[in-house]
């Protein structure tokens, strides 16, 4: 079994340790080192798989690192690591999320539609996981998970939802009217909600690419 560990608090890495005959697969540009021993290959996820990953803006490939070895990996901001074990079921993150995994895990894109993509402001695709085995999400700040009941629901603003369980329903809902709307916009906030109803969990950023990138427009 794959040896994973997270290290550090509010600045947080992976390290993870293979034996011979194990693998694990890395979203490029998330590798920060790897033993010598451990061999590096590429693999696509399809054309579809391809397609997608470069309207979305993210890697057309994997990192695949068969071990032995020991490999690092981080996000690109600081952040918290969540470590999700699928057992058979699946989730839906958001594109630019997904850190490492175990290589049993079947990996795909999922078209977000027009509205939560562009009023999202994370993209028009989110990643669908599904199988066996460990996957490791990088949230931007803290990591907050919520667990909601049958019926249960949550409205989250979209450029908030790092991940949630793909067995829930979920659709998009305009925040208020119009004054809410845009004064919603000039703070750097998005002006729809992700409402996600359970049963299933739902994991969250503290904070989003969306509100970063638009603090740093008004103070630069």
């Amino acid at each position: 079994m794959v040896d994973y560990d997270v290290i550090g608090e509010d600045v947080q890495y992976l390290k993870t340790v293979l034996s011979s005959g194990e693998s694990v697969m890395i979203e490029p540009g998330h590798l920060i080192y790897k033993d010598a021993a451990s061999k590096l290959d590429v693999r696509a996820g399809g054309l579809k798989g391809m397609f997608s990953h470069m309207l979305a803006g993210s890697a057309v490939f994997l990192l695949k690192v068969d071990g032995p070895g020991e490999i690092g990996s981080a996000g690109f901001l600081p952040g918290k690591i969540v470590k999700i074990d699928l057992n058979g079921n699946g989730i839906i993150a958001e594109f630019n999320a997904f850190l490492c995994m175990d290589s049993s895990i079947s990996y795909s894109s999922k078209f977000a539609g027009m509205w939560q993509g562009i009023f999202g402001g994370e993209g028009l695709f989110l990643e669908n996981f599904s199988g066996n085995g460990s996957i490791f999400l990088h949230g931007h700040g803290q990591v907050v998970e919520r667990e909601l009941k049958p019926g249960e629901e949550i409205n989250v603003e979209l450029s908030h939802v790092l991940a949630f369980d793909n067995s829930m329903e979920y659709n998009v809902a305009r925040i208020g009217g119009l004054k809410t709307m845009i004064l919603g916009g000039l703070e750097g906030e998005g002006m729809f909600f992700a409402r996600m109803r359970g049963p299933g969990r739902v994991w969250m950023h503290s904070i989003s690419l969306f509100q970063l990138a638009a603090k740093m427009v008004t103070r630069s």
